[in-house]
């Protein structure tokens, strides 16, 4: 087979068919594209070992996205697009951390555009652990005819995990209120406990109070 004379015989035939396809591809590929502008969750990864971010962070960023009407079009589209803020570099105190279109994570095919920001502001301070009695903090008195027996707390000591500008403040851990009102039996609850509205956590997995409601001696 003479694969010369295949590839040059009517070259110029040949060579405006491959132009038309190339247009037509470009064409296929270039038409159908709109912009659009979403506003995306920011998450935080690989925090150092050890360490936790405090204060106020950014929590999104507005992008300006491009691509196929189709695929921006889909109504899952906005769920499909986040920003991944990486603080695999960050160390104790102040760090400024970097975000750019590569750290947009969205579907093949759509490009970023625009970013309303460039880079972010993320506080790390040390965890700290401490150990704590839990004091159960409850609520009315049992019914009349009937007394309070008793309180323990299981485990009797609590490890509490947070920052350590704030383990440095917290001098006591209680439960919320239990309601005993009107109580003429014993209970045994899983608390809630009351953080003082500080990003701390138990890392006990399960703490039991009871609570011994016992009838008067007549």
């Amino acid at each position: 087979m003479d694969y010369r004379r295949i590839l040059f015989d009517n070259w110029t035939i040949k060579f405006i068919s491959l132009a038309c396809a190339i247009a037509l591809w470009l064409y296929v590929t270039s038409t159908g594209k709109t912009e659009m502008t979403l506003t995306v969750p920011l998450e935080l990864r690989n925090i150092p070992q050890g360490m936790t971010v405090v204060g106020d962070v950014t929590s999104s960023v507005e992008v300006r996205v491009q691509g196929q009407e189709r695929v921006l079009g889909d109504s899952a589209f906005g769920k499909k697009v986040a920003g991944i803020l990486d603080l695999a570099m960050t160390k104790e105190g102040e760090n400024t951390v970097r975000i750019s279109p590569d750290d947009i994570k969205r579907p093949d095919g759509v490009m970023v555009t625009h970013m309303s920001l460039s880079e972010v502001k993320v506080y790390l301070e040390p965890l700290v652990r401490r150990t704590f009695r839990l004091r159960p903090v409850l609520h009315g008195a049992p019914k009349a005819g009937y007394y309070l027996a008793g309180v323990t707390v299981a485990p009797a000591k609590i490890v509490v995990e947070g920052p350590a500008s704030v383990m440095k403040t917290l001098d006591k851990l209680e439960t919320m209120p239990i309601d005993i009102q009107g109580t003429r039996e014993s209970l045994t609850v899983e608390p809630k406990i009351d953080y003082q509205g500080q990003p701390v956590k138990l890392l006990e997995k399960s703490i039991i109070v009871r609570i011994t409601i016992e009838r008067a001696r007549q």
